[in-house]
């Protein structure tokens, strides 16, 4: 299965003009998976992507032929190897397109207090990630991890990684202006994001299936906005 090129060079977001007091240890941002525009150029393309993923969650990437993509979305085997190039270019679409839903749903751009402006952050991700088709996803690109390390380095490039790498610069905005702890803004954005899923996720890694609760999706965001912005607003900050 082929992978886009490895996410190496780590890229800062950073621009030459990044205040004196970032700590010269802090390690760059990794750079962000920019979402296909493959995808947004051809509408049927999209389309059959977006049934095809149900097959491979229900049956297993082992399972799927594309006779099963085509009785499912249409379409001739002629034109999905000339989009994808087979079956393994067909799941590499699907990778993407399903990262590329919970990535390009997540809103740093909200205005309001930082209160406000993390707990829309919180909910715009839960309230992707935590669905029953992204959740099955995720236990699917688990399961075949070991079979197909390319496409488990694919998923969590173009997935978390991006996720991460989104909320970070919310984190680092912030800390220019001096409101946020000077900390390496990517593993903040780590480790508030994995507060949010963390027992979701593990429920359904252990087989153990069952709908999110709204009322406890809503709790655990906000403590974890909560409990977050305890440990990193500045002492100015919280004067305010």
């Amino acid at each position: 299965m082929s992978i886009p090129a490895a996410l190496v060079n780590r890229m800062s977001v950073q621009d030459a003009k990044a205040p004196s007091r970032r700590r010269p240890s802090q390690k760059p941002l990794p750079q962000q998976h920019a979402p296909s525009s493959a995808n947004k150029s051809d509408p049927r393309r999209e389309r059959l992507v977006r049934l095809a993923a149900p097959l491979f969650l229900k049956k297993g990437y082992d399972n799927v032929s594309i006779d099963d993509v085509i009785a499912a979305a249409g379409g001739s085997k002629a034109t999905i190897y000339a989009w994808f190039g087979g079956k393994q270019g067909l799941f590499e679409a699907v990778v993407r397109q399903k990262c590329d839903d919970v990535t390009l749903a997540i809103d740093i751009d909200a205005g309001g207090t930082l209160e406000e402006q993390l707990t829309k952050i919180g909910h715009s991700f839960v309230d992707m990630v935590l669905t029953p088709p992204i959740l099955e996803f995720h236990r699917l690109m688990v399961s075949i991890g070991r079979t197909f390390p390319e496409a488990g380095r694919l998923f969590f490039q173009t997935g978390p990684i991006s996720a991460y790498v989104i909320v970070a610069k919310w984190f680092e905005r912030h800390q220019k202006e001096g409101r946020l702890i000077d900390e390496d803004p990517y593993r903040l954005a780590v480790l508030f994001l994995d507060m949010l899923i963390g027992e979701q996720q593990l429920g359904w890694l252990t087989s153990m299936p069952r709908a999110a609760q709204k009322t406890k999706i809503d709790e655990t965001v906000r403590v974890a906005v909560r409990v977050f912005l305890g440990g990193c607003q500045t002492a100015a900050e919280k004067r305010r």
